[in-house]
């Protein structure tokens, strides 16, 4: 089973169609707090994005780990959140 058009999608979706590739998802302690001082930015953004992955994990379970680590920040997250989360 694939989901490469949906991954498409979603990169097309959130202007991520220019990110290089990387074989780590999530970088090794990441240290982000819900307390973090940066530019908050609209929920509904960071949500759909969460969400998206979310659905994705189901047949590319290696984004599973980053892509809860980052739902923990779903209800205020900030700039700092989206560029980990992207």
């Amino acid at each position: 089973m694939s989901q490469k058009k949906f991954a498409k999608n979603i990169l097309k979706k959130f202007k991520m169609e220019n990110y290089v590739k990387i074989n780590t998802l999530i970088k090794c302690r990441v240290n982000m707090s819900n307390n973090d001082e940066g530019e908050k930015i609209n929920p509904t953004i960071f949500k759909s994005l969460v969400e998206s992955l979310r659905y994705l994990t189901c047949i590319c379970s290696d984004i599973l780990f980053g892509q809860g680590l980052m739902s923990i920040f779903i209800e205020i997250p900030t700039m700092t959140h989206l560029k980990a989360l992207k």
